[in-house]
């Protein structure tokens, strides 16, 4: 969900919900219907079009049901949809499969240029994006809001208390998994943490990730949490594991953005059975009502990330530089060295 700033509890409209008949899956079916609303009827939320193209695109296992608003675009169907292909892909890259048997994208127009902003729903499940009728082919390429999207599908739904988890695990896994395929460069990704995580550390009156929902440690917060469990889980593992193997656990347990748990601490055990550690366990422990302090300074020269400079650069000789190569490493290289000394944040 990328709207944080503002109150979306009634987003949701009611919906005209109409299937295709379609006697080729492979092929695209275009659908007639009088207007373009996002919302819920009868327990199912699906993206509806005044006028769309309906395109079925199999990935990962799974099947997404892509409907397109067919509006003036400027780019082709066919670019919009090798671009859900793409991110979707990215998606599978990360946890080896992708997270839900089907899902269902929902492209609707809007004036201007870019990706204007995303929701995932548990209905259907459903990602709804925003896209400027002026879009052009780098807008796409550059955009990270479907991957964040597609991210919320793979993590079950937790108490309000816990939304710090589902939104700081997509804005640090969308930037580690864009880096393993190669679309960011690790400096891009490092730039990117270094300029946000200082939104995610405590203040004044803060009670710890579960109890202090402002935005800041709602979503920068959470992917400092990440951060530093896919450290942690690192150097307990020798390099082994990661938060990725973590949170693959999760998903191979049957877990998605469909299913209702009742405490993170029961995501938590599963993921930290999959890496043979107690890393998310732990950490959590520490931060769930605890305004822990976290010294960012010496945690990017410890990672050997030289922030002094207008351009990140990188420090190979620092304690955790091949840590920190090893986490924005594409999927094609060796993996970095596995030895980290002793680190503590």
């Amino acid at each position: 969900m990328l709207w944080p700033n503002r109150e979306l509890r009634g987003y949701r409209r009611v919906i005209i919900i109409v299937a295709p008949t379609v006697t080729d899956p492979a092929r695209s079916t275009r659908l007639l219907t009088t207007t373009f609303l996002l919302g819920v009827l009868t327990g199912a939320a699906y993206p509806v079009c005044a006028q769309q193209n309906s395109t079925i695109i199999d990935v990962g296992g799974s099947r997404l049901h892509v409907i397109i608003e067919n509006s003036k675009f400027r780019l082709p169907e066919r670019d919009i949809v090798d671009w859900i292909r793409r991110s979707a892909d990215t998606v599978v890259n990360y946890y080896a499969r992708f997270p839900t048997k089907q899902a269902y994208i929902g492209v609707r127009a809007a004036a201007g240029a870019g990706i204007k902003h995303g929701r995932a729903l548990r209905h259907g499940p459903t990602v709804n994006i925003t896209m400027g009728v002026e879009s052009t082919s780098n807008d796409l390429e550059v955009d990270w809001i479907l991957i964040h999207e597609l991210i919320h599908l793979a993590f079950p739904r937790v108490p309000d208390r816990h939304h710090w988890i589902e939104e700081g695990l997509a804005v640090y896994v969308e930037s580690i998994a864009r880096a393993n395929t190669g679309t960011l460069t690790p400096e891009q990704v490092w730039r990117g943490f270094v300029q946000g995580m200082p939104h995610g550390l405590p203040r004044a009156g803060d009670r710890g990730l579960d109890f202090t929902p402002t935005w800041g440690r709602t979503y920068w917060g959470g992917a400092l949490f990440c951060l530093l469990a896919d450290i942690d889980i690192r150097k307990a593992s020798g390099g082994k594991m990661t938060l990725r193997d973590a949170l693959r656990g999760i998903v191979n347990a049957g877990f998605d953005m469909t299913d209702q748990v009742d405490s993170l601490s029961t995501v938590f055990t599963i993921a930290d059975a999959a890496t043979g550690t107690l890393a998310l366990t732990v950490l959590y422990d520490r931060m769930k009502d605890s305004p822990e302090a976290i010294d960012l300074s010496s945690l990017w020269d410890q990672l050997g990330i030289d922030t002094q400079q207008q351009e990140i650069q990188f420090n190979e000789r620092a304690p955790l530089a091949a840590l920190r190569a090893a986490i924005t490493a594409g999927d094609h290289t060796r993996a970095a060295e596995r030895h980290y000394k002793d680190f503590t944040y």
